[in-house]
């Protein structure tokens, strides 16, 4: 079967991004490929993903590091301000209470985890077992088309999913948005560990 008959392509989406406010480096998670969150706010990036590949694909300017998101090489409230832009789609499911405990543990009192990403569904045991989500991200300067993709079984996730996994970790919800299959969700650590 060739690989275009195996691909389930959701509609393109459009994301607008502004600029993040953050005293300090902000530490992006899955920071490789296109480093959107680099692109985006450059020097003030510490861009980690467990792919060198992917490190050196991305665009200069942000510090870029080889490390897993479940295993966070940081000492504790060390960042203002964590990210993860279509990242937590690629880590397996069983490592993102993990991840986001030890995005809470590095987060300072009051820094907030800022997550984009996509609903998929569950698999549904068809042919097409490749989940593609493709991005039109608009940054202030510029509009860069992409798509992030995934083998299907057992990825599916949805907002609900990872507020219900960051509240039970320690975060509050400070805000959110859905927009059609993509979604947007601002965390805060609220309490020291």
């Amino acid at each position: 079967m060739a690989l275009e008959d195996r691909v389930y392509e959701m509609e393109k989406h459009s994301i607008n991004l502004k600029p993040i406010t953050s005293n300090g480096r902000i530490l992006d998670i899955g920071g490789g490929g296109e480093g959107i969150i680099g692109q985006l706010m450059g020097n003030n990036v510490i861009s980690i993903d467990i792919s060198a590949e992917e490190l050196m694909e991305a665009p200069e300017g942000p510090l870029k590091i080889i490390m897993a998101a479940e295993e966070l090489r940081f000492l504790s409230n060390s960042f203002n301000t964590v990210t993860a832009f279509f990242a937590l789609m690629y880590i397996k499911k069983e490592m993102h209470r993990k991840v986001l405990e030890e995005i809470y543990r590095v987060l300072k009192l009051d820094g907030e985890l800022l997550i984009w990403d996509v609903t998929i569904p569950a698999f549904d045991g068809g042919s097409r077992d490749i989940f593609l989500i493709p991005l039109e991200v608009v940054l202030p300067e510029k509009v860069l088309s992409t798509s992030y993709g995934v083998k299907w079984l057992e990825k599916d996730q949805c907002i609900d999913y990872y507020i219900r996994l960051a509240e039970m970790v320690g975060f509050k919800v400070i805000a959110y948005e859905v927009n059609g299959g993509t979604y947007f969700v601002k965390l805060k650590k609220l309490t020291e560990i």
